[in-house]
């Protein structure tokens, strides 16, 4: 083995590796950087099976050979790799045991990382640990890959966003299908950050309402953390709307309905969302509510302790961009603006740069959404106008405010035949207060349900009203 002289810039070829995909230039760059140039002549091996290692190599020009023996000795797999190919990463993170003898076929000219220089590459710059991120991933969804996280079985991936990668798995002995959702590396390298998430990741796991997404479990693995919740079947409500069909109105104050009552429920909880908008919003297949991703959400108490410009630029509220302490009030400006978006498939504020973007939240009023349709329902105009104010003092109080509104226009809008039902009963007399607490416990609980009316009634029995 030879020491050749230090790597230039990296080649293009790199870019083929799925794994520097998410690095840009001049991450890959720091990470090529960091790497030792070594030469194998053939016949020398790279690795070998059933070692500890803590080396990752990148093959930039020859040809190694990968053989996998089992316990037997008998082979079981065996391939040529040619460059450039990457081998042996992910003993930097699991640093189990090779599963594979490599040897080089012909001189073979490789970049060598140890675990102890990648952290130290992550410790000084965190978009290069977007690296880790890719390497797990691609084993995560790999056949044969990494096939478990903790005791869940992984299965595949889900999607994947700047924050996260999520995964489809199931628990072993249950049966029941999950979702694993993979905090990025570059961010579970910021000690407050991943200390952050798994404070709060407990608190949302406290969590219980019908249109939150139930958190299950947690996990730590592969240098990051797992966030283990249910699977749900349906769409994001971005898909929803970029799929171009308009929706129904009714359902369109439902969805709004219901988002704001899980805003509530997590207002009341002492949690900011802080990221409200179509992709953290999820319709299942029954058209329900289902509240994602709460990865940037923050405690209300602490809130002025975070005052980070955090969020999605088309949906942040003015008070979110000027880094101001926050309060329930913030979320409900992003949900103003997902409305809009919801009834007119189009996001309110438009520009070339982040800045830009940013002094249209602070200064520009609302565009009319009847612009692009005008058949969009009066109080859904009223809803964005006054969940979008500027000053916060002048929007809805809390999301529950904003919630009733919409349920008592929609009553008021929605000219849906009603339907009658008409219960009678007979009791005796000495029952009489028994019956009427369960009815009035009853009466409380449908008048909690919209679009119900109750009617109530009373006859005392003739019988009963003559003297004795």
């Amino acid at each position: 083995m030879q020491v050749p002289p230090p790597p230039s810039a990296p080649p293009e070829t790199w870019t083929s590796l799925p794994i520097f995909a998410n690095l840009g230039p001049d991450g890959t760059a720091r990470v090529r950087e960091a790497m030792q140039s070594v030469v194998f002549h053939p016949g020398q091996a790279l690795m070998r099976q059933g070692e500890i290692g803590n080396e990752m190599f990148v093959l930039e020009r020859g040809s190694a050979r990968v053989v996998v023996r089992d316990d037997e000795g008998a082979v079981t797999f065996e391939r040529v790799t040619r460059a450039p190919a990457i081998l042996g990463e992910m003993a930097v993170v699991t640093h189990e045991p090779r599963n594979a003898t490599v040897t080089a076929e012909e001189e073979v000219l490789a970049l060598r990382m140890n675990r102890e220089v990648l952290d130290a590459l992550c410790e000084r710059s965190p978009q290069s640990a977007m690296l880790l991120t890719s390497m797990v991933g691609e084993r995560l969804m790999a056949s044969a890959g990494i096939r478990k996280v903790g005791k869940y079985q992984v299965l595949g991936r889900l999607g994947a966003g700047g924050m996260a990668t999520v995964f489809e798995a199931v628990h072993p002995t249950l049966g029941i299908p999950v979702a694993l959702k993979m905090l990025s590396h570059s961010l579970a390298q910021n000690k407050a950050f991943a200390e952050n998430f798994s404070r709060e990741a407990r608190r949302i796991a406290q969590m219980s309402h019908e249109h939150i997404v139930r958190v299950l479990d947690t996990e730590q693995a592969y240098g990051t953390h797992f966030i283990v919740m249910e699977k749900l079947t349906g769409a994001l409500l971005e898909e929803v709307i970029d799929a171009g069909d308009r929706l129904e109105w009714p359902l369109v104050r439902r969805i709004l309905i219901e988002t704001a009552d899980a805003l509530a429920y997590t207002h009341r909880a002492g949690l900011i969302h802080r990221d409200i908008k179509p992709s953290n919003v999820f319709l299942t297949v029954d058209k329900r509510v289902k509240l994602l991703d709460f990865g940037i959400a923050v405690d209300a108490a602490r809130a002025a302790d975070h005052a980070r410009v955090m969020g999605t630029p088309y949906y942040m509220s003015p008070e979110q961009i000027l880094g101001q302490a926050l309060d329930g009030r913030a979320d409900q400006y992003s949900l103003g603006i997902m409305a809009y978006e919801l009834c007119t498939h189009a996001q309110p504020f438009q520009a070339d740069t982040v800045p830009e973007l940013f002094q249209l939240h602070l200064d520009a009023e609302l565009p009319d959404p009847r612009l692009w349709d005008p058949e969009v329902p009066a109080d859904l105009v009223e809803f964005m106008r006054i969940a979008t104010a500027k000053h916060r003092e002048d929007r809805f109080a809390s999301c529950q405010e904003a919630a009733e509104f919409l349920k008592r226009a929609g009553d008021a809008a929605v000219p849906d035949p009603m339907e009658t039902s008409v219960m009678s009963m007979t009791y005796l007399p000495s029952r009489r207060a028994e019956v009427q607490r369960v009815l009035q416990e009853t009466a409380e609980r449908l008048s909690r349900i919209r679009g119900v009316q109750l009617f109530q009634a009373h006859q005392v029995a003739e019988d009963a009203q003559r003297p004795s």
